[in-house]
């Protein structure tokens, strides 16, 4: 089965202490104007699979999304899946038809990252702007914990205009585009982030995130390596309610971007 939904995309990180959401420091990357998020298109892209399968797909699956071009401000997003059943591919272009971003499902969760059962970090962190010698792999940054509250849900999800009906009332589940900001929320708790990009995330959905949950979140720096002249990290991130995993994520990002010269 093959659907397809449009959807007008915004910027909603201006504002943001990450500049690569300005004009001004986006062009300085070779970019035309500021980058939409990969959350937001994340957010968009889930629409589909979750109109079809609804909780289902939040539970015992396992969705990777990759970033492939940027979106900008304004963009009308074409997205098209093809459902499956037991797994989807979900396809996102920009209006010339340029592949920006895909993301494929597959049921059966993976078996979770042993560095969620690290014990946190006991003090907070001083931050300080990231670089290659202080991002420390399997050190894991204090946990905090996330209230997914009913009306901050219904809000996100009319921001992205997606009118599921699992996304309203006391008993919804929360909107996989929150659970993935949480991610750059853990990121940018532990580090001074001025530019950097998400580029990918892989998702490890053991049972859905429900508002009203005080949610644990941890995060573990746990891979970084140069490409090209860009500085990458991968983090992997757990969702915990009362001691049990919910959700897991690689969350994949360039924290340091190389000027145009230097990745060409």
């Amino acid at each position: 089965m093959m659907l397809k939904y449009s959807i007008t995309t915004y910027n909603d990180a201006e504002e943001s202490e990450n500049r690569i959401h300005s004009d001004e420091m986006a062009t300085r990357f070779g970019f035309r104007s500021a980058l939409v998020s990969g959350v937001v298109v994340f957010g968009h892209a889930v629409y589909l699979p979750l109109k079809t399968q609804g909780l289902d797909w939040l539970t015992d699956n396992k969705a990777e999304v990759r970033f492939l071009k940027p979106a900008y401000d304004d963009e009308t997003l074409d997205i098209t899946l093809e459902d499956q059943g037991s797994r989807t591919d979900t396809k996102c272009f920009n209006p010339e038809g340029v592949l920006l971003t895909t993301m494929n499902s597959e049921k059966g969760a993976s078996e979770a990252d042993p560095r969620h059962e690290l014990f946190p970090a006991d003090k907070p962190v001083v931050r300080e702007e990231i670089n290659w010698d202080n991002l420390i792999l399997d050190k894991p940054a204090p946990a905090y914990l996330w209230h997914a509250d009913s009306e901050s849900n219904q809000e996100l999800a009319q921001q992205l205009r997606d009118d599921l009906e699992i996304y309203r009332g006391s008993d919804a589940c929360v909107h996989p585009f929150w659970m993935l900001r949480q991610c750059n929320s853990a990121f940018s708790r532990s580090f001074i982030l001025p530019a950097w990009i998400h580029v990918g995330s892989k998702i490890n959905f053991h049972q859905p995130l429900m508002v009203g949950q005080d949610i644990e979140v941890r995060m573990t720096p746990a891979a970084k390596w140069e490409h090209k002249g860009h500085q990458f990290t991968t983090l992997t991130i757990g969702f915990l309610v009362g001691d049990e995993l919910f959700v897991e994520v690689e969350h994949t990002s360039i924290f340091r971007i190389a000027p145009p010269s230097e990745s060409e």
